[in-house]
């Protein structure tokens, strides 16, 4: 028998049953339950119209059921009344909401300034440490000091400062992330909508950026501003390139207090001593010095030094005892003003050397010394003084300096000494480790004790010195070819003197002299001078070079003012009269985005075309204006609903409602 006359039999067998040959129990079970389940296999085997037709049977047949029920025999059993009808019409009641199991998901939306300002963390962690990275900047360019051996500190300091300086530019691009999400996510919001790809575009690299934006249609309106846009991330992205050069820029001197002592002789002017000439040293043993001396030992030499009209040379303790590289002895010393003047006589005479600037009562003198050389390398010296300064004249024969065909032109230089003074001097020595290596780098003046004796002191060592006070001296050169040591800072390449620099070169001469005359006639004193150990430091001076701390200023500037753009942006949340948080959540969680696309049919639909298409496609597909907010479909509802659709469909959020 088929399925559709079985169903028909037992619909005219139903109304002979009686009551009393029906179970109670039964008969109540299927007055409140219906008709006995089919199953899934069942139900599928059915035509339609057999369906229909056996549904319109169970309701007469329910109706006849619960007619022939015998409440009086049964006075144990109460039925209690039907529950009532449950309106499962409204999708977003809570009776709904419990039935499709969304009720454990519902979350009230509550947005404050205190949310906004969470949400914007990194624009304000960017801008403090771009601020902080440049007033450290600062610092390090003026030289700071850092407890730190210098050798570790040049080791780890470079990674140090490159893995910082890419965090910072991280934190920037995070920031600027934030910001466009903020923007984005108001747009979405907006009454008008905005296209979804911007969330797309904000889930991309910041160097894909670009090519995402190019992959859209050429008609789509967010193409134009997603490409201009994207050369913001390339530039924060392409700033990484210029780190290395400020970890590179960024080094470490030892630096050490005065922590110890070293035995030291440093030289006075003893008023109750006069003067006395040692016999050393000479004019021939200063070549000497020449050559292994270094500017900087002498003082601030206008020959080395640019920007220096004269010359100051200074003369610091003398060391007697062993020392480390680096180490620095304070004690004692004396400085004086030097300033040459040379210029050409016209011819060899009393007369023309006067003219020159030879002093008048010396002339004749100097003449008969200068001919004494003849066409020898050398030079004549003529040496007076006054209460406050040493005048020393020299005329130089053999080097033709001044031209003439037919006749000598010697150049004659005139050179002051004066300003003489006691100080308290910082000399820094330098050595490969052995004794005999160690000599004096840098010598820095500190302060002044007093104004020094020139009259009876210094034109004394002077004159005994040059063995004047009128004098010559043959100057030849060491090594063929070359010009004499003592004479080595007026040429620019030891062979010639040069007449540009011969000035500045005759002064670096004369601080070479004026130490010497020093050492061979003032009063001498035995003593032991503070000394910096540098091996029993671990302190470090760390300074920044000038061409680094301009690279850092434009890194950390250029962050700084993307950052202070940035969180402007939150301006647009903070301006908003409705909550615009899962815009902005959807525009960089790409799951939650795919849930509101999934959620919202009439939107995403066609994408069940695109499951082998390229990715570019399936955001093209997405291109078009929406709106995410409130669906209309439960503005009446306890419940909202949240989804991604056309603006008309949507309305706006609202703070302490609970939406799923």
């Amino acid at each position: 028998m088929s399925k559709r006359g079985a169903t028909s039999a037992g619909s005219q067998d139903e109304p002979s049953t009686t009551p009393s040959e029906v179970s109670p129990l039964i008969t109540e079970e299927s007055a409140l339950l219906g008709p006995k389940p089919m199953s899934v296999r069942e139900e599928t085997r059915q035509k339609p119209s057999e369906r229909l037709r056996e549904t319109s049977v169970h309701s007469r047949k329910e109706a006849s059921r619960v007619a022939t029920i015998d409440l009086t025999n049964q006075p144990f059993k109460e039925l209690k009344p039907l529950p009532p009808q449950r309106n499962l019409g409204k999708p977003g009641s809570s009776s709904q909401a419990s039935l499709y199991g969304h009720a454990n998901h519902v979350r009230e939306i509550s947005e404050t300034w205190t949310t906004i300002v969470f949400k914007m963390r990194w624009c304000l962690m960017a801008i403090a440490i771009n601020i902080g990275l440049i007033a450290l900047a600062e610092v390090v360019h003026r030289k700071v000091l850092v407890n730190m051996d210098s050798h570790t500190f040049e080791m780890y300091c470079g990674v140090a400062v490159e893995v910082i300086f890419l965090l910072s530019n991280e934190i920037t691009n995070w920031g600027l992330d934030e910001a466009a999400s903020c923007v984005f996510g108001y747009l979405l919001a907006s009454r008008e909508g905005f296209s979804p790809v911007v969330c797309g575009y904000l889930q991309t690299g910041p160097m894909s950026k670009l090519g995402f934006a190019q992959h859209l249609s050429l008609t789509s309106p967010s193409r134009k501003i997603l490409t201009r846009i994207s050369f913001i991330w390339i530039l924060v992205e392409l700033l990484k390139i210029l780190t290395p050069f400020v970890a590179i820029s960024i080094r470490a001197e030892s630096h050490a207090d005065y922590n110890d002592f070293g035995n030291c002789i440093y030289f006075i002017q003893d008023d109750s001593l006069k003067p006395y000439d040692r016999g050393w040293p000479t004019m021939f043993t200063e070549g000497g010095v020449s050559e292994y001396v270094f500017g900087s030992s002498l003082g601030i030499m206008r020959s080395e030094v640019a920007g220096e009209n004269l010359t100051t040379a200074i003369f610091p303790p003398t060391l007697i005892s062993p020392l480390n590289d680096g180490d620095t002895i304070i004690g004692m010393g004396f400085s004086a003003e030097i300033q040459s003047k040379c210029m050409c006589a016209t011819g060899v005479s009393a007369s023309a050397f006067t003219r020159a600037g030879i002093d008048a009562s010396q002339a004749e003198r100097v003449v008969d010394k200068f001919l004494e050389l003849g066409s020898e390398p050398g030079l004549t010296f003529g040496l007076t003084y006054t209460n406050n300064s040493v005048i020393v004249s020299n005329a130089f024969s053999g080097y033709n300096l001044c031209g003439g065909y037919r006749k000598v032109l010697p150049l004659i230089c005139s050179t002051i000494i004066s300003n003489h003074q006691s100080l308290m001097v910082e000399i820094e020595f330098m050595t490969d480790g052995t004794t005999a290596s160690i000599a004096p780098n840098i010598v820095n003046p500190l302060y002044t004790i007093s104004s020094a004796d020139t009259e009876t002191w210094l034109s004394f060592g002077m004159t005994q010195l040059v063995n004047g006070p009128v004098s010559n001296l043959l100057t030849p050169s060491t090594v063929p070819g070359s010009l004499a040591p003592i004479l080595w800072w007026t040429s620019p390449n030891l062979i010639a003197v040069d007449r540009a620099i011969v000035e500045a070169g005759v002064e670096t001469m004369y601080a070479i002299l004026f130490k010497a005359a020093i050492q061979r006639t003032y009063t001498a004193m035995g003593t032991s001078c503070p000394r910096k150990n540098s091996q029993k430091s671990h302190n470090s001076e760390v300074i920044m070079f000038t061409s680094g701390y301009y690279v850092t200023l434009l890194i950390l500037s250029i962050q700084l003012f993307i950052s202070l753009l940035s969180m402007t942006a939150f301006a647009f949340w903070f301006m908003s009269t409705t909550p615009i948080g899962p815009a902005v959540r959807a525009t960089h969680e790409s799951v939650y985005l795919m849930t509101l696309v999934s959620a919202s049919p009439s939107f995403g639909g066609g994408l069940y075309e695109l499951c082998n298409a390229e990715t570019y496609a399936i955001w093209q597909k997405l291109d078009a204006r929406c709106r995410i907010g409130e669906s209309v479909r439960t503005l009446n509802d306890e419940m909202g609903k949240i989804v991604v659709e056309r603006a008309a469909l949507v309305r706006p959020l609202k703070n302490g409602r609970g939406y799923y």
